[in-house]
């Protein structure tokens, strides 16, 4: 008899798309591995698309299964749920990620096959190096990071926080729930040696008073130039590192801390990582 087996198919970025088949070939990861049509070649250290006429890209695996029981409205979000992890682990291998989604599944099972579609995004074209294949290290640190953000509750939050869109509110409560995980409180991140303390008390004071942060006006600091505060995307680097930190605490090893993408980052971000 035929084992069951299931696909979610997934769009993005061509570049996320290869990113993901790069650091999850199959063996990577023993429940979930990428395949797609899109090809590349290595540029130094880092990888580029070359050839990405044929974007079919789906996950699967094992862990693809419990998409064939679930109910017809839930499979969207069982799917999401399913790939969470390995978008969470991209995110962490390569701050230029951004999350691919999934827009439908199809399986093969005792009763017969099946699909459901989701969704669509719009096709697009290579713009970047890819990085998520620069370090042996981040292939070595996978599968236990990936299997313990499976597993781990506050991991798997961590996972769709930083696999989502950059929110203030998102940010801090995300620290605050780590801090409280290891015994300590978000002010004391640096003392459990999971944040350097400049960057940290930028995050802090940008949350608290960025017109778009977690306070309304009368609780923020209106004589703030909102210039000199952390942005986003220098506060979504500071939660990678307290991420990437936390999770070295708990799995062991240490994942790779170079930024790769971007121009240089305010508050101590470009510093050399502890």
């Amino acid at each position: 008899m035929t084992e069951p087996s299931a696909r979610i198919h997934v769009q993005g970025h061509v570049d996320d798309l290869y990113a993901l088949s790069l650091l999850f070939p199959e063996g990577a990861y023993p429940d979930l591995h990428v395949v797609t049509a899109i090809k590349g070649i290595k540029d130094g250290l880092l990888d580029r698309v070359q050839d990405a006429d044929h974007k079919e890209t789906y996950i699967a695996g094992p862990g693809c299964l419990p998409i064939i029981e679930a109910p017809f409205l839930e499979r969207p979000w069982i799917a999401r749920e399913i790939i969470a992890p390995l978008n969470g682990y991209a995110t962490l291998a390569d701050s230029n990620f951004k999350p691919v989604v999934p827009v439908s599944a199809s399986w093969e099972a005792k009763g017969g096959s099946g699909q459901a579609v989701f969704g669509s995004t719009i096709p697009n074209r290579p713009t970047r190096l890819i990085a998520t294949n620069r370090h042996p290290t981040l292939k070595e640190l996978l599968p236990n990071r990936v299997a313990f953000m499976s597993e781990n509750p506050l991991a798997a939050y961590a996972a769709s926080v930083l696999a989502g869109q950059p929110s203030w509110a998102d940010y801090y409560r995300l620290l605050e729930d780590i801090a409280g995980h290891r015994g300590t409180t978000l002010d004391k991140l640096p003392e459990a040696g999971l944040a350097k303390r400049q960057p940290h008390n930028a995050f802090k004071n940008a949350a608290n008073n960025r017109a778009f942060g977690r306070h309304g006006a009368s609780k923020r600091d209106t004589t703030l130039s909102q210039d000199t505060l952390m942005n986003l995307l220098e506060a979504r680097e500071f939660v990678r590192t307290v991420v990437s930190t936390w999770l070295d605490l708990e799995c062991g090893g240490c994942m790779p801390r170079d930024r790769v993408d971007g121009g240089p980052l305010r508050f101590g971000l470009d510093d050399p990582r502890p």
